[in-house]
């Protein structure tokens, strides 16, 4: 798992789904009972957050599930808040959508649709859920007993909570992240990080089309507040390919460990 988990060890309800994957003998059965595949490795795209802590894919898209670690401050991941990422949405790649991998579980058997679509209302996104099972094939024997293992194993063996409305939920978890952050960030993820007593926030110009001024970011990156220097860290994987750009490459790598962003700075590395 090397880079991908850093410091953090395996919590105890990813380390159940490690088992059931076990019990069902493999990934592909995971995938009919769970509508994901566990991604432990780093599978990273290139505006996967540096500090989230990649699980799970859907194997398409490349949209993939993990841990939002807010740059290492968040000390369990048993308690860390779910992002999906669909990296092919350049705009808004990053969601929070769930506050933490128990909740997850609970929407992903049967609402997952939720976490890598956009709907305008519930009642939108219920017409589309109807279309959905309209249009899809009825499951076959084999894959209703596959299905019906993998919910008795997780009800038998991880705290699934009950949530009465998927939507609202995951559009509740969105606003509630929204009051936490401290800076806001052009992905919409934000960044929890304080700004301390006489810190200001003064943001970096970063844009998709312009390159930034090497020797001014460097400068930002060693001089602003350590939530300016988050936020900043943000807004540049949201916009610029790493592995395209070298030198820029190097100016944040080497500003992220500094700040002893180690881990956040590995996983880019090791996907750069």
């Amino acid at each position: 798992m090397g880079s991908n988990f850093g410091k953090y060890d395996v919590p105890p309800t990813l380390q159940r789904l490690i088992d059931l994957q076990n019990v069902l003998g493999d990934s592909e059965k995971f995938y009919l009972g769970l509508n994901f595949y566990l991604s432990l490795e780093n599978f990273r795209y290139f505006n996967t957050p540096s500090d989230v802590v990649v699980f799970g894919n859907i194997g398409l898209d490349g949209v993939h599930y993990g841990f939002l670690t807010d740059f290492g401050t968040v000390t369990d991941l048993e308690v860390a808040p779910i992002v999906c990422v669909s990296p092919m949405n350049f705009d808004r790649p990053t969601r929070i959508v769930a506050n933490n991998l128990c909740e997850f579980l609970r929407i992903n058997l049967t609402d997952g649709e939720l976490f890598y679509n956009q709907f305008d209302s519930e009642e939108s996104y219920l017409v589309a859920k109807n279309q959905w099972i309209a249009e899809t094939d009825q499951p076959s024997g084999y894959e209703k007993l596959v299905r019906e293992r993998a919910t008795k194993f997780l009800n038998e063996n991880i705290r699934i909570p009950i949530i009465e409305n998927p939507y609202r939920y995951v559009q509740k978890v969105d606003l509630e992240r929204q009051r936490i952050i401290s800076i806001k960030t052009q992905d919409g993820l934000g960044v929890t990080t304080p700004l301390l007593q006489g810190e200001k926030h003064i943001p970096f110009p970063i844009h998709k089309d312009t390159e930034p001024n090497l020797d001014w970011l460097q400068e930002y990156l060693y001089s602003a507040p350590i939530a300016s220097r988050h936020a900043v860290l943000r807004d540049i994987q949201l916009n610029y390919i790493l592995q395209e750009n070298q030198k820029l490459n190097k100016t944040v790598i080497d500003a992220m460990i500094n700040i002893k962003l180690i881990d956040e700075a590995s996983r880019l590395s090791e996907y750069i």
